[in-house]
């Protein structure tokens, strides 16, 4: 498939399950970029609130897609994984759009650099009917993401070595994230908006959930000084979100 060595082959992989009001803008938004040099696969976990009729009305388009029960997101993405074929992958999920239709063909460029595994750009979140930017910060070791996963391509050879580890349901990302991080894996932010991330839906009991596997991820991962100072953030964070959320449930 990908006939010209000058360009990167690009899999785009979609996770879905019930979301037949959200799949099909992302499904336009990934076929509308002026980029055609790649494969795009779309993983269903068995919807059956008419997200599959949606699927197959595109399935033409699809380098691959299947609708069939799975253990979550990151099954699904670890599927998804499987059958890429391309050098880089991204995952934009259902309800996720590019930011602009020519996102690849502006990536592209730094594709180039054989040295890194990693690039991450930048993101828009929503706020209502207006779109905010949000910058990645610079690769650090942290308590949490430094990046939107929404807006990351990784080399496809790397997922493959090291696909997502499925005992997190909300915090597999962040795990491997840190883990290419402490293990020297070569990232480079580029200065791209790649992706509209709708934050709407993020309850504040969701965050606390992910936040509370974030602690297992650096008890795994990190050492010393690093793991108790992580640990003591990540502590006071779900402290503090926790009153707000049972202030909100008791305010008269």
């Amino acid at each position: 498939m990908n006939s010209n060595p000058q360009r990167a082959l690009f899999t785009i992989v979609t996770v879905s399950y019930n979301c037949c009001s959200l799949i099909e803008k992302t499904i336009k938004s990934v076929l509308q970029q002026d980029y055609h040099d790649t494969e795009y696969i779309i993983i269903d976990g068995e919807s059956t609130d008419g997200t599959v009729e949606i699927i197959k009305k595109y399935a033409q388009h699809l380098a691959f897609w299947c609708s069939e029960p799975d253990g979550g997101i990151y099954q699904g993405m670890n599927k998804g994984i499987s059958h890429a074929k391309g050098e880089w992958i991204l995952f934009l999920n259902a309800g996720d759009v590019f930011a602009e239709t020519n996102v690849l063909t502006k990536v592209l460029p730094f594709t180039k650099n054989k040295e890194q595994d990693i690039l991450y750009g930048d993101i828009f979140t929503l706020r209502g009917n207006e779109r905010v930017i949000k910058k990645a910060l610079e690769p650090c070791n942290k308590q949490r993401m430094f990046f939107c996963h929404q807006a990351v391509f990784v080399r496809t050879e790397l997922m493959k070595q090291y696909p997502y580890d499925t005992r997190f349901k909300m915090s597999a990302d962040f795990y491997f994230f840190k883990f290419c991080y402490l293990t020297k894996k070569k990232f480079q932010h580029i200065p791209i908006v790649i992706s509209v991330y709708d934050r709407t839906g993020i309850s504040n009991t969701h965050r606390i959930a992910g936040l509370k596997e974030n602690i297992q991820v650096i008890r795994e991962l990190d050492k010393g000084w690093d793991k108790i100072k992580f640990l003591i953030k990540l502590h006071f964070v779900i402290y503090w979100n926790s009153i707000r959320t049972w202030i909100k449930k008791n305010r008269i």
